[in-house]
């Protein structure tokens, strides 16, 4: 499944097209949803496993907004509820 956030294969935040690994936005039991619904994008290493990385517990603000945006765009075909029958929360 393609990233419903992205259509080119680049760092969702700084662009670059080098590096890249893909991001699991909903993480934990929810990983394999994730793949399923297309809940990723693709990040350079400094920003997904490195010292600008969104694994760190200080860069969960990155995490929130890619969290929001996701349901956002899952919320632009789909309901409220089908993305909380799937994620089983709400993030915004």
């Amino acid at each position: 499944m393609n990233s419903i956030l992205q259509t080119e294969k680049k760092c969702y935040i700084s662009g670059r097209d080098y590096a890249l690994q893909k991001h699991h936005i909903f993480r934990g039991k929810n990983r394999k949803l994730s793949e399923q619904y297309g809940f990723w994008v693709w990040l350079n290493v400094e920003y997904h496993t490195g010292q600008m990385g969104i694994h760190l517990s200080t860069r969960y603000e990155i995490l929130s907004e890619l969290q929001e945006k996701c349901q956002e765009k899952f919320e632009e075909t789909h309901t409220r509820d089908e993305f909380m029958d799937i994620i089983g929360k709400n993030y915004l």
